[in-house]
């Protein structure tokens, strides 16, 4: 077996190196993303956007814990107050985990129309949550979503753009920098925009990477690492790539399942991969999660500041499910 992290030969002689990946744990989604390392508690939390859960996992025990909720949500970030800052079918939300409990806070907007929610999300570098909203067939004529923000006092804020299926958000280290990609097959591609800090405007933006430099995937979810340079997982290819700030591949994780679909950095010093993964018609290999050793050093995500300044209207309670209900079957003697 190739230990976790270890280069690959001949993967790509003369070119970039390539890591292994190998599966951690027995968890199993149907639609993994937005995994989330807290390193007081050595925790990952990501959600299965499929079955409206959200999983955790102690990293040095293994110990796992699931909830499922009464909305979609598609991706979270960590609060500056221990909580949640997440994207759903009702807008932003808020959740709150503690031991067995758990519960979700929304109805602060965006109001989306029948059918539509929110897709990816992440904080910026000065603690504002951004996501971009996602009709029910983005490839309708009429199905182009936009992005909005959310930051306390100030609430959501409609900031524009023109996606099908919005993705890889993440920021330079300056904040200066966004990137930002679209999945949808018609046209996969990473962009990247100019950033106000201050006001969280953005303009100037250029293509930052096309499915020819994604080496034939699409982007989805994304993280920045402590040399400024992108790492994006491309789905469809198995593989999560690194791209520098210039947009050129010089390092990838390689899994043995087709899609992946986010991840995080974790560890005292940032360099081990935390990945999700999609399960193709829920039937189709992935879904688990997978951990990569790597030679490059992460960032952390930054956090949600203002989640106390908001108000949430409603809120639900998430069902705590038995332990062995999202672990992998085992098999038949």
């Amino acid at each position: 077996m190739v230990r976790p992290g270890a280069e690959m030969p001949n993967a790509h002689p003369g070119s970039f190196p390539v890591y292994r990946a190998e599966r951690f744990g027995e968890v199993i989604c149907t639609l993994g993303e937005s995994p989330v390392w807290d390193p007081s508690s050595d925790t990952v939390t990501w959600v299965d956007s499929a079955r409206s859960r959200v999983h955790q996992i102690h990293i040095a025990s293994g110990a796992v814990k699931a909830f499922e909720f009464p909305l979609s949500i598609s991706a979270i970030a960590q609060t500056s107050e221990g909580q949640f800052v997440a994207s759903t079918s009702r807008g932003f939300a808020t959740i709150t985990i503690q031991e067995d409990d758990a519960r979700i806070s929304f109805g602060i907007g965006p109001h989306l129309a029948t059918g539509w929610r929110m897709n990816d999300g992440a904080c910026d570098r000065q603690g504002r949550y951004w996501s971009g909203s996602m009709a029910p067939d983005t490839s309708a004529p009429d199905g182009w979503a936009t992005m909005f923000s959310l930051e306390g006092p100030r609430g959501v804020m409609e900031r524009g753009g023109r996606y099908r299926t919005q993705n890889g958000l993440a920021w330079s280290s300056s904040g200066r920098t966004m990137y930002v990609s679209d999945s949808h097959r018609t046209n996969p591609h990473v962009m990247a925009y100019d950033f106000d800090c201050d006001s969280g405007e953005v303009s100037n933006g250029r293509l930052f990477a096309d499915q020819t430099g994604l080496l034939g995937g699409r982007p989805d979810g994304a993280a920045m690492d402590a040399d400024d340079c992108y790492w994006i997982a491309a789905s469809d290819t198995g593989r999560l790539l690194r791209l520098t700030p210039e947009g050129k591949v010089d390092a990838a994780i390689e899994l043995d399942v087709p899609n992946p679909t986010n991840l995080c950095f974790l560890g005292p010093n940032l360099d081990t991969v935390f990945i999700t993964t999609l399960k193709p018609g829920g039937t189709g290999p992935g879904g688990n999660i997978y951990i990569a050793k790597i030679p490059y050093q992460g960032q952390i995500a930054p956090l949600f500041a203002g989640a106390s300044q908001l108000e949430f209207p409603n809120t639900e309670l998430g069902l705590r499910l038995p332990d062995d209900i999202c672990v992998n079957p085992k098999p038949a003697e």
